[in-house]
């Protein structure tokens, strides 16, 4: 089995089409930013919700994410509030729901949000 495609806007953060640019394949279009926590939510589960869009990679979670968010975020809410009972494979999920988010240092890196920053292109105002 092929490794799984990696989405354009992660490449484009990674930095892959800079050497070719004729590299970049057309992804199907998101409808825009992740927005808020669904209306139904309990208060624990927006604030999970809040909590992971907070520490997301910047520009990784988009509006077609909000089904993986919304699952993650019940998770964690519900890991935070029956710790000793909460079940291993429960807590397996959402370890990897939150690293396909970007949200565990190896995970992150492969976003492209590893800590690297770019620096300032002192010559881009002029």
């Amino acid at each position: 089995m092929g490794r799984p495609r990696t989405p354009t806007n992660v490449l484009e953060l990674r930095g892959a089409f800079k050497k070719d640019p004729n590299r970049a394949r057309e992804d199907a279009e998101t409808t825009g930013p992740i927005g808020e926590p669904p209306a139904y939510f309990t208060r624990e589960e927006a604030a999970a919700w809040d909590e992971i869009v907070a520490n997301a990679p910047v520009d990784v979670l988009r509006n077609s994410d909000r089904f993986i968010l919304e699952l993650a975020s019940r998770l964690l809410a519900e890991q935070r509030v029956n710790w000793l009972d909460f079940p291993a494979a429960r807590l397996a999920r959402l370890e990897a729901m939150l690293g396909k988010m970007g949200l565990s240092p190896s995970d992150r890196a492969k976003v492209g949000g590893g800590g690297k920053k770019t620096p300032k292109n002192p010559f881009a105002d002029l």
